[in-house]
């Protein structure tokens, strides 16, 4: 112990020197807000009742409304606040420059989405979800309403970034006909087929049925919970130089080393807001898409299970053949989460998609998408380009 703590860094256990952002307490209304940006807040009910809040940048900063809808869904842990937390040049704000009425999605069991009609949040029924019901019920229920909102501008171009993909996956390929009020879909590291994934989460899925079993008897239903624990942490990462690196380490190890593009001054933002809390059912689906053949499937609830809730041995496959939307897929060679050959796989079962691009820097992440230093150059200028073609 004492070689490793000799060979450290002098500076590592001194205090950073750092002025605070803002937005690291703020929500995300008040994040648009504080950029000079309109913000509305909206709840809405799913038909098996769960309340989901969505929040819309009403106003650009001159002022004006947005007009061809925009629906930005983010990804697991995470919250409405992934687009709008990196300043001035986050991607949200950018949609809303340019003239579009911004929409962002908050999933059911995250910060901003933790209710339901009749089902109490401590209750086990409340938690068992994952991502196969955010994509039957919190994407109908969230893209309808912006329809129903915004029936004068045109069809909604549709934005996810990693389960946002996954979720728009399952939606499109079980309801093609309500799908088609979407004109295109963009898909930031888009996640379906996961049998090449590269990050250390793959060893973790040999266990899923041992989570899911420790799980259901220890009553934890909840995965990572924006709570007093992880705030610390993000109060450690600020203060500490050692903390901050291991912040910025864990990071690198789960998503894909990337020192010189990731964005280390909005890391107490960040941290401030992610993990936003989900199901512990979720992340097991994600397990078992790693373990299982690599298949893009419901969720596995072993065979008898699987026998009375779908009346197959197996669960069913997602046929991604149904998709009828436009689908563009953006996607990273050094991104440990997605690679790229589970993307050309899901290249090849979709039906209309109409283009890959493939960031042109080989050291772009999972995250880069959202809090890189150059996403603004190498994805958001080349979207808004992508888009242009279906502005109405």
């Amino acid at each position: 112990m004492s070689v490793v703590i000799s060979v450290l860094d002098d500076d590592l256990f001194n205090d950073v020197s750092y002025t605070k952002n803002p937005d690291e307490d703020l929500n995300t209304p008040q994040i648009i807000r504080r950029h000079g940006y309109g913000s509305e807040s909206h709840t809405i009910e799913t038909k098996d009742g769960y309340l989901l809040t969505l929040h819309r940048i009403s106003t650009n900063k001159n002022g004006l409304k947005g007009g061809q809808p925009v629906f930005l869904q983010h990804g697991l842990l995470s919250s409405s606040t992934d687009w709008v937390d990196g300043g001035d040049n986050a991607v949200a704000f950018l949609l809303a420059d340019a003239g579009y009425d911004v929409w962002l999605g908050n999933s059911r069991g995250n910060v901003y989405s933790k209710a339901h009609t009749s089902i109490p949040i401590e209750s086990a029924q409340f938690w068992n979800f994952s991502f196969h019901e955010m994509g039957i019920y919190d994407l109908p229920a969230a893209l309808n309403y912006v329809s129903n909102i915004n029936t004068q501008n045109g069809k909604i171009i549709y934005i996810g970034h990693s389960m946002g993909t996954t979720m728009f996956f399952i939606y499109s390929s079980l309801f093609p006909k309500e799908a088609s009020q979407i004109e295109v879909m963009v898909a930031f590291a888009p996640v379906a087929y996961m049998t090449h994934l590269r990050s250390p989460v793959r060893y973790l899925a040999p266990f899923s049925k041992d989570f899911e079993w420790l799980a259901r008897h220890l009553g934890a239903n909840s995965f990572l919970p924006n709570g007093w624990i992880l705030r610390l942490l993000a109060y450690e990462c600020e203060l500490m130089k050692y903390a901050k690196e291991i912040c910025e380490n864990i990071i690198f190890v789960l998503c894909g080393f990337d020192e010189e593009e990731f964005n280390t001054d909005l890391l107490p933002v960040v941290l401030a807001h992610i993990p936003a809390g989900t199901s512990t059912k979720t992340v097991i689906h994600y397990t078992q898409e790693i373990e299982d053949y690599g298949n893009f499937q419901c969720f596995d609830y072993g065979k008898e299970g699987n026998l009375k809730e779908y009346g197959t041995e197996t669960p069913p496959l997602y046929n991604l053949t149904n998709i009828e939307v436009p689908t563009y897929l953006m996607y990273a060679d050094n991104d440990l989460m997605v690679n790229p050959i589970d993307v050309q796989r899901l290249v090849s079962q979709l039906p209309k998609n109409i283009g890959t691009y493939e960031v042109p820097l080989k050291s772009f992440n999972h995250v880069d998408f959202l809090w890189g230093k150059d996403a603004k150059k190498l994805v958001y200028e080349p979207l808004l380009k992508f888009l242009q073609k279906y502005k109405t």
